[in-house]
């Protein structure tokens, strides 16, 4: 199975040197243990957001594509930088998977058809497919992929997807597949609409190469493919493990490079934007006079009627809610001295359910998620957004709240309308028509 070098910097000048660097000191060494080098790459180092990976089998490959010119893509930041592996969605393909799976670092305690599935199953060969793609896709999560859902294409990989997501056992799942029974239907938290979809299954059924660019594919009897789809997910920003499950020691290897910057050169890191001087006034005297930060909330409660829908589909919605508009990620905090408005990486904010009320009538319900929501924001490095939730016996209220100055570029009222519709498309039969704006 090839090694993965996995290399991030600020910038493509950085990240160039530090591929000629590494380079140069694994030419030097002939005798390095590869998987020590990857360890310390993987362990020993800030991720940032120009990503690039080279794969090999040795040592002579890797210096060799480390002294290639780096790829066009490298040399931008990652477009995922801000993403993280919840956006992956993991899709398993039973077709053309008839063999066991390759021998990979780690896979300990993976399960394998028992002797009386082997010999006297009605369709044995679909419980070794599902123990292969169980034991490709454990693998996969054991190296820090955590997708979102994961999901099944035909009734092999519905089955093995059902084990890797707990709804059934692992040894329930080969039973099952091996009376040629289907696995039990259950509801896939939705996708967001820009997921990386990782396919695993064999490759040839999809037409996917090694040298494809769309090919997130890991086929199971190929190691080599898992070397490559990790390298891949790595260079789309996704902090994966790259060094395969194998044993490692740390090791000293060359640092960054430090570039002195010229008269007028701005900084290459991402380190957010100056406030703005409203922002900058409100902010200010916020943190003077505590308390006060209430008072500046934009907030937009609304009455459904129906019931409240489950608290995982408010959280999901609210978090994709916040994936769509940075604005509701910004936070302000001190930087050197200075406040600064930055973008946070992935969602943190969630939502808060109230108390039901089982006497509240619609404006009641209103009032009190309204009230709730304009509570005072953590001003320092914090999500300046609420979310509120109180449930009623014919209806339920929900409030969106925003810090007054971010509210230049979002609306509370079209956010409100917009997490509804989300909830809507999410769970339909939730869903009910707006009784009263307020």
């Amino acid at each position: 199975m090839p090694h993965v070098l996995a290399l991030s910097a600020r910038d493509a000048r950085s990240l160039t040197a530090l591929s000629e660097r590494l380079a140069d000191r694994l030419a030097q060494a002939p005798d390095t243990d590869l998987d020590d080098v990857a360890l310390t790459l993987d362990t020993g180092r800030e991720r940032f957001p120009c990503r690039h990976a080279v794969v090999g089998e040795d040592l002579a490959a890797l210096v060799r594509r480390l002294r290639e010119p780096l790829p066009a893509a490298a040399g931008a930041p990652a477009p995922r930088t801000d993403r993280t592996s919840a956006d992956v969605v993991l899709l398993l393909d039973g077709s053309g998977v008839d063999g066991p799976p390759a021998e990979l670092p780690g896979t300990t305690g993976l399960p394998l058809p028992s002797e009386d599935i082997a010999q006297h199953a009605e369709d044995a060969p679909a419980a070794r497919a599902v123990a292969t793609l169980y034991s490709a896709g454990r693998w996969l999560l054991d190296r820090r992929l955590t997708p979102v859902a994961v999901r099944g294409e035909d009734r092999i990989g519905a089955l093995a997807a059902a084990a890797l997501r707990g709804t059934v056992s692992p040894a329930d799942a080969l039973r099952t597949a091996a009376a040629g029974l289907c696995a039990p239907t259950a509801e896939d938290p939705p996708s967001p609409r820009d997921a990386v979809v990782v396919r695993i299954g064999h490759a040839a059924q999809r037409g996917a190469t090694p040298e494809s660019e769309e090919a997130l594919t890991f086929d199971p009897a190929d190691g080599a493919s898992a070397a490559r789809l990790l390298a891949r997910l790595w260079c789309l920003g996704l902090d994966v493990d790259t060094t395969l499950g194998r044993p490692g020691r740390r090791l000293r290897l060359p640092g960054h490079p430090m570039w002195r910057r010229t008269s007028g050169e701005h900084r290459t890191q991402d380190t957010g934007r100056p406030l703005t001087p409203y922002e900058q006034r409100l902010l200010f005297y916020d943190l003077v006079r505590r308390g006060t930060s209430g008072d500046h909330a934009v907030v937009c409660a609304r009455a459904v009627a129906g019931a409240v829908p489950e608290q995982a589909a408010l959280a999901t919605a609210f978090a994709e809610l916040q994936r769509r508009h940075p604005a509701l990620r910004t936070v302000f905090g001190e930087r050197g001295g200075r406040w600064r408005a930055t973008v946070l990486p992935r969602p943190q904010a969630g939502p808060d359910l109230l108390p039901a009320d089982p006497a509240g009538v619609p404006e009641r319900l209103t009032q009190a998620v309204r009230t709730s929501a304009a509570r005072p924001f953590v001003l320092r490095d914090a999500p300046l957004v609420h979310c509120c939730v109180q449930e009623g016996p014919t209806h339920w209220a929900l409030a969106l709240a925003v810090y007054e100055p971010l509210t230049a570029s979002v609306a509370p009222e079209d956010l409100t309308a917009e997490l509804l519709g989300l909830l809507e498309e999410m769970a339909p039969s939730t869903g009910a028509a707006l009784t009263r704006p307020s």
